[in-house]
């Protein structure tokens, strides 16, 4: 592993299908691609959590738990959703139960670290808090779920075969179930965890014009603190990580 000071790394990010594939083929290469910024921001996440660990101050502290807690909750959310209703749709559509099945299997691997890490930012007090706790539950859990993410593209990539019109409901119905979460929370942080330079410059996730303008100065407020902990500002402009320390 080694030790950058930004956050992407030390664990990888991974190659958008968009880099050597057009998006518009075919749904499920669509897919693969909205999947792939996606856990690319939770990687980003995971790793300016690994990088910031460090950070000293009670306020920084409790900022940082919270932040924790946010991407932990986030994550979680996400791979429950997935389980419980995008796997089955596509699975209904393509008629073949159980083909998505490994990726559920790679979820149970990392599942009980991360469920950990989450307890633990919601119950640790910033007199209580351990950097080398956070670190440890990490460097556990960041294998298998940083290979998880990375497989995951394959197998949604592999559905282009099957109907793509049908395979885009299932995936815009649960993308608007995914848009309910706080909108306090998630769109900050998500926002602060895309990076558009990535690749060369890309536009994910696609909003509405002044989305980014009322996630900043409307939807961010009330957490503004553990917002200083994003790798990227709302806009999605690479900044340097403010906590990361020798």
């Amino acid at each position: 592993m080694s030790s950058p000071t930004w956050a992407d790394g030390p664990w990888p990010l991974i190659e958008t299908p968009s880099k050597t594939k057009d998006v518009s083929k075919h749904a499920a290469i669509y897919i693969a691609n909205e999947m792939a910024f996606a856990h690319n921001s939770m990687l980003r996440g995971l790793n300016s959590i690994y990088l910031q660990a460090n950070v000293s101050k009670p306020e920084g502290i409790s900022d940082f738990l919270f932040f924790i807690a946010a991407w932990a909750g986030w994550v979680s959310h996400h791979h429950v959703l997935e389980e419980e209703k995008m796997f089955p749709g596509f699975e209904r559509v393509i008629g073949i139960s159980g083909l998505l099945g490994d990726n559920v299997d790679q979820h149970h691997a990392f599942q009980p670290l991360l469920k950990k890490l989450l307890t633990y930012a919601k119950e640790t007090t910033p007199a209580e808090y351990n950097a080398s706790t956070v670190k440890g539950i990490i460097e556990e859990m960041a294998p298998p779920f940083r290979e998880h993410l990375a497989h995951e593209i394959d197998s949604l990539s592999s559905m282009e075969p099957y109907d793509g019109p049908a395979l885009l409901q299932v995936y815009k119905e649960c993308e608007t179930e995914a848009g309910t979460q706080d909108k306090n929370v998630v769109p900050p942080m998500v926002l602060g965890l895309r990076d558009i330079t990535f690749e060369g410059g890309n536009s994910w996730p696609a909003m509405p014009p002044m989305s980014a303008w009322f996630v900043h100065y409307i939807f961010a407020r009330k957490h503004a603190g553990a917002w200083r902990f994003l790798p990227c500002d709302t806009w999605g402009n690479p900044r340097p990580l403010a906590f990361v320390k020798p």
